[in-house]
């Protein structure tokens, strides 16, 4: 304990007092530029069309298709669909583009939101969603549904299910 005291006592006395203070000198101070490489945010890969068919109480195929806005698109089989399982494929801009307009033509933006009666139990719901300028429309339509909305659907329900479906692999 004593050397160390004695050892304290000695640096301060050896220097003056700014270099008591301030340990390096400006004599020894070098000018450092510190650059911090943070890695590029990568946006989310956002939905931009979604499809749906829900069950019910016979054997109704139940499935879903989600396309992102990098293309990759997951298909999920969960009742009596052609493919069960998880599934997943690849869009190009083109053929998401004809999707869109597609919608457009059809004025999808105007369909209702539902098109259904609850009195009314034993029907399948198909759902589709597509993501407009960042705004999200979802029409779905089980009973009373107009023909240019029933067209729609299935257009986009043969579009998205003519792609080349692999089995998804997590890894």
């Amino acid at each position: 304990m004593m050397i160390l005291s004695a050892m304290l006592f000695s640096v301060p006395a050896c220097k003056s007092k700014q270099a008591a203070i301030d340990p390096v000198s400006q004599e020894s101070r070098v000018d450092t530029v510190v650059v911090v490489m943070e890695k590029p945010v990568q946006p989310k890969d956002s939905l931009l069309i979604a499809f749906e068919k829900t069950p019910c109480f016979g054997r109704c195929p139940v499935y879903k298709i989600k396309v992102y806005q990098s293309g990759f698109a997951t298909y999920e089989g969960l009742n009596f669909a052609e493919r069960m399982g998880l599934y997943s494929t690849w869009f190009s801009d083109a053929e998401i583009a004809k999707i869109f307009e597609m919608a457009e033509a059809t004025d999808y933006i105007d369909f209702d939101e539902d098109y259904d009666d609850r009195r009314v139990t034993d029907l399948p719901s198909t759902i589709s969603t597509l993501v407009f300028d960042g705004e999200k429309h979802r029409v779905k339509a089980r009973m009373a549904v107009p023909e240019k909305v029933k067209m729609f659907q299935e257009n986009l329900a043969v579009t998205l299910a003519e792609k080349d479906w692999k089995p998804y692999d997590e890894r």
